[in-house]
């Protein structure tokens, strides 16, 4: 990834920053949608320079990284995000910077999500007490309140689902492919600065 360019989400008190990200989000997904490949990748990356943010989890920029300038030009975020230019400032392609020493993968966590619908699954699979297979369960939703995530509406399910955004640092670049979420499909990484 060497170009990269800064989405600022600009919420003020009218419209909070989780409905932003949710309407913002979405309509990246769906630019990515249109490029994907056969196998559903993409060569767009997201990351979330300023994630745990106190304002709000995610912070207040979305990067969006490509190997090449024309990449990003091609992906035109301004048409993408036209309805929402008083909420958002999109910065100008620029280079990574070149003493980038890390790098991070920005993954998707699902969870499933029903401590009590798991453990009696676990209990009759395991032929052991439902008590005890809940315990198993028991810090299941403290894992998923820790971690940033965005809410949007599927548009093939029409369900609202919860894309929880899990962060990992690591040292070494991989250029892998991501995922219409613009999320490390495997092991992709973004640069971190």
């Amino acid at each position: 990834m060497k170009y990269y360019i800064d989405i600022k989400i600009l919420a003020n008190s009218e419209v909070s920053f989780g409905f932003l990200w949710q309407k913002i989000y979405l309509q990246l997904h769906l630019a990515l949608v249109e490029i994907k490949d056969e196998n559903e990748c993409v060569n767009i990356g997201f990351s979330f320079p300023k994630c745990h943010d106190e304002v709000f989890p995610l912070g207040d920029i979305l990067r969006v990284f490509a190997n090449t300038k024309e990449e990003l030009e091609a992906f035109m975020i301004h048409k993408w995000l036209s309805r929402f230019e008083e909420y958002t400032f999109v910065d100008e392609i620029k280079e990574v910077p070149l003493d980038v020493k890390e790098y991070v993968q920005f993954k998707r966590k699902q969870f499933k999500s029903n401590a009590e619908r798991l453990a009696r699954r676990q209990a009759k699979r395991k032929n052991i007490p439902f008590e005890e297979a809940l315990k198993n369960y028991e810090n299941m939703n403290e894992v998923m309140t820790k971690l940033p995530y965005v809410r949007m509406k599927s548009i093939s399910t029409k369900q609202d689902i919860n894309i929880f955004i899990d962060k990992k640092i690591v040292t070494e670049e991989d250029n892998s492919l991501f995922n219409t979420y613009g999320l490390s499909k495997t092991t992709a990484t973004v640069p971190w600065f």
